[in-house]
């Protein structure tokens, strides 16, 4: 007699009526799907994987996209200088350092900031402008058209291009034009200022 045999039918036996259940071979296959699939959603997109050695995954190297870890304080300066803002005095006065240079410069940074808005041709008629005017009943304060602010100085010019709310000064107005001095480096601003005041503008 196989004793060893009897011993675990005894014990199997001894359980099941303990439970009260005798497990099938459709319930014992039933819930090993049941943990296949679960653990098959574990690991689906958007959920978070059962890390077993996660030193590596969330290891503390610096990704460029992200902010830093420790603000600077306010007062601090770059080693490269630092710009000081405008006021509104300062764009009457404000010189023009780079007259009529760089102009495919700034021609090739209008038509990636500016010409979805003020138009290709300058006179106001782009694509995003016309959205938000006939669709969202956007009322612009200033006129689009830059066809008609060569009688204002460069400085004006770079200005509005550089921070907005120099001019657009109503807290409540709806203000759509980016700040291009969170973008556009000082030359590069000005470029614009020089390619809107060349013959080529607008063709």
């Amino acid at each position: 007699m196989n004793y060893s045999l009897v011993i675990k039918n005894f014990r199997f036996n001894s359980i099941s009526r303990s439970y009260g259940f005798m497990p099938s071979r459709a319930v014992v296959v039933f819930w090993i799907l049941l943990l296949t699939a679960f653990t098959s959603l574990s690991c689906a997109q958007g959920s978070y994987p059962i890390d077993f050695f996660y030193e590596m995954h969330y290891q503390p190297s610096y990704h460029s996209q992200e902010p830093p870890r420790l603000s600077p304080p306010e007062s601090a300066v770059p080693i490269t200088g630092k710009e000081i803002p405008l006021t509104v005095d300062d764009i009457s006065t404000i010189v023009n350092p780079l007259p009529g240079e760089r102009i495919d410069e700034g021609k090739f940074l209008y038509n990636i900031n500016c010409a979805m808005c003020h138009g290709v041709s300058g006179k106001g008629d782009g694509t995003v402008l016309g959205l938000m005017i006939n669709k969202y009943g956007y009322e612009p304060k200033l006129s689009p058209d830059l066809t008609t602010v060569k009688a204002f100085p460069d400085g004006f010019l770079y200005g509005i291009i550089s921070n907005r709310d120099l001019v657009l000064t109503d807290p409540k107005q709806n203000k759509v034009m980016p700040q291009f001095q969170k973008l556009l480096t000082p030359d590069e601003r000005w470029s614009i200022v020089n390619y809107i005041r060349s013959a080529d503008f607008g063709n």
